[in-house]
């Protein structure tokens, strides 16, 4: 695959944005900053060019950061953008057309691995990833528990993903729609505060891996960031502290010891949600679950190539691959046989982290395979490799992860 061509898409795909930059999900869709995207782009531009990984990650940081550090998962450029975004994915943009969720904290990584490789010039933005996580440390952690939690389920990023579907029941995408319209409302009736959320009865409080995993993935790089800038001792401190606590949570609250992979917990009911996904190997990519045992056991178990459930001949699916059926693309996101970049970077990620390169490679090939066939789309059919979902032939951003993926294996 030409890989020079996903990071001239990238460079198509950006606009500015004050004195940063933003990406669209894809050519065609609203103009709108994501969390989610906007980060995962980074990672994509990073080995080429971490100078546009940084404005990128600026600009973001700019635009979509509350004043108490908080990380807005969208805000759309103009109303008339949020009215079309909002016909995708739902009633959660407020007067300044900003969403009232938040989104798991891969811009916080990846602005810490910009960090690690400028160093100095990334100070500033560093500090705002900082402040972002600190925010999540105080807004987000309910008593009495180890874990932060997300209050609707487009804050866990993999949001159709069946952990939830004991709390949100929906058959197809509209259904899930209004389903999740409700969830917002209860959320902002709560003020999208977790005590508050558990003394009102908001029906989705929810520990979730992904969320989880992208937290302490984070805490774990903003560390080496800050070793890398010279950072105060005691932010190395309170780093290390916050990233030991949320390893010994993730492991004592959502291991599932029968399927050996991780699971979503609900807060309120203080019940494991349990389906076997790939978001459920995301903290196995994190050193201090790597390091305790239970990530090596999820990775070995679940990412098998050709051979376990979630890696079929053709790539990995975010759900068992079910080999007589062919992902139904009015379904609710990452359903059925959904095989994505993200899929394969997950994967990627926790197979480098188990030093299994050679594994970690043929998944960054075979997202190669996906998009030389089928073209840069949001998802891949894990049977016929048809692609779905956000990206035409203007492409989708998200295939600029397939950069990252490479620029690790030649990492030192």
């Amino acid at each position: 695959m030409d890989t020079a061509a996903i990071y001239t898409l990238l460079d198509e795909l950006s606009g500015p944005l004050g004195s940063g930059r933003f990406v669209r999900t894809a050519g065609e869709s609203p103009a709108v900053v994501s969390a989610w995207h906007g980060a995962f782009a980074a990672l994509g531009l990073l080995g080429r060019d971490p100078q546009r990984a940084l404005e990128l990650l600026e600009g973001l940081y700019a635009f979509n950061q509350l004043p108490g550090g908080m990380l807005v998962a969208e805000r759309a450029l103009t109303p008339a953008d949020a009215e079309a975004r909002a016909g995708e994915i739902g009633e959660i943009f407020d007067a300044e057309q900003r969403s009232v969720v938040t989104a798991p904290p891969v811009a916080a990584y990846a602005a810490a691995r910009v960090a690690c490789e400028l160093g100095e010039p990334a100070r500033g933005l560093l500090e705002r990833a900082a402040e972002h996580l600190d925010a999540i440390w105080g807004d987000r952690l309910p008593p009495d528990t180890p874990l932060p939690v997300i209050l609707h389920p487009l804050e866990a990023g993999f949001h159709g993903s069946p952990l939830f579907d004991e709390l949100v029941d929906a058959e197809d995408a509209l259904e899930w729609l209004e389903d999740a319209g409700t969830l917002v409302r209860s959320g902002v009736a709560c003020k999208m505060d977790p005590d508050r959320a558990l003394r009102a009865g908001h029906p989705f409080v929810v520990e979730d891996p992904v969320f989880c995993g992208f937290f302490l993935l984070a805490l774990e790089e903003m560390r080496r960031a800050w070793e890398r800038v010279g950072g105060a001792e005691a932010q190395l401190t309170k780093l290390r502290i916050r990233t030991e606590m949320i390893a010994r949570g993730v492991i004592e609250r959502l291991w599932w010891d029968a399927e050996e992979i991780f699971v979503a917990s609900d807060r309120a009911r203080q019940k494991p949600l349990r389906a076997v996904t790939l978001g459920g190997l995301l903290p196995a990519a994190c050193r201090a679950v790597i390091e305790d045992g239970e990530g090596k056991q999820a990775i070995e178990r679940h990412l098998r190539p050709g051979v376990t459930p979630l890696w079929g001949t053709h790539g990995v699916s975010f759900n068992p691959i079910a080999r007589d059926a062919q992902l139904d693309p009015l379904q609710v996101a990452w359903r059925g046989n959904a095989m994505s970049p993200l899929t394969h970077w997950v994967a990627h990620m926790a197979l480098m982290a188990a030093r299994r390169s050679a594994d970690a490679r043929a998944a960054r090939t075979q997202l190669e395979e996906l998009i030389e066939l089928g073209g840069c789309r949001e998802f891949y059919d894990a049977i016929t490799r048809e692609g779905y979902g956000a990206g035409t032939e203007l492409g989708y951003a998200g295939a600029g992860v397939v950069l990252d993926m490479a620029a690790r294996e030649d990492a030192p």
